[in-house]
């Protein structure tokens, strides 16, 4: 059995997701987590699955089968995350044109990795302007002091407010 991320895009329909699922069974692999989303029709979906090497290639065609869904199917890394913490990182502020650059940027000089990210941007009463708002998970070496990244990410712009839990 190895761990293997399979990700998938393509056009949504109803019962995609248990569609690819008994794909999964039918390749006698085990679900261990994912992540889905809808974006402008589109589904778009990671998942990690525990798969014998030899069912490998059954599960990518079984999955190339079901609504022309775009797949990759590599290796995980679980293992090598665990090495590090995990911290959440909460932003707001007003919204404007290379704000998502601006805060990765930060990041990368920090040598931080992210993990997940969920971006939004909408409408805020009294506000002025649209409201930006991004929760980022990241990796980090346990030593590292999250107050300079804080001070970092806040020095972008004076209208950012940002939080940091580590978990």
């Amino acid at each position: 059995m190895q761990a293997m991320v399979l990700t998938l895009i393509g056009k949504d329909k109803p019962g995609l997701v248990d569609e690819i699922a008994k794909c999964i069974i039918d390749s006698e692999g085990n679900w261990l987590k994912s992540s889905f989303c809808q974006l402008s029709g589109q589904f778009a979906g990671f998942i990690e699955v525990m798969i014998p090497q030899e069912k490998q290639n059954d599960l990518v065609h079984a999955c190339h089968q079901l609504a022309h869904l775009h797949i990759t199917l590599v290796p995980s890394h679980a293992h090598e995350q665990s090495l590090n913490a995990k911290a959440i990182i909460q932003v707001t502020g007003n919204d404007r044109r290379g704000i998502v650059s601006d805060i990765t940027s930060v990041l990368k000089t920090f040598d931080i990795n992210i993990t997940e990210m969920t971006t939004n941007c909408e409408s805020a009463p009294n506000w002025g302007s649209p409201l930006f708002t991004a929760k980022v998970t990241i990796s980090v070496a346990k030593s590292m002091d999250l107050d300079k990244v804080k001070l970092a990410i806040e020095d972008i712009t004076d209208d950012l407010m940002v939080e940091i839990e580590k978990s």
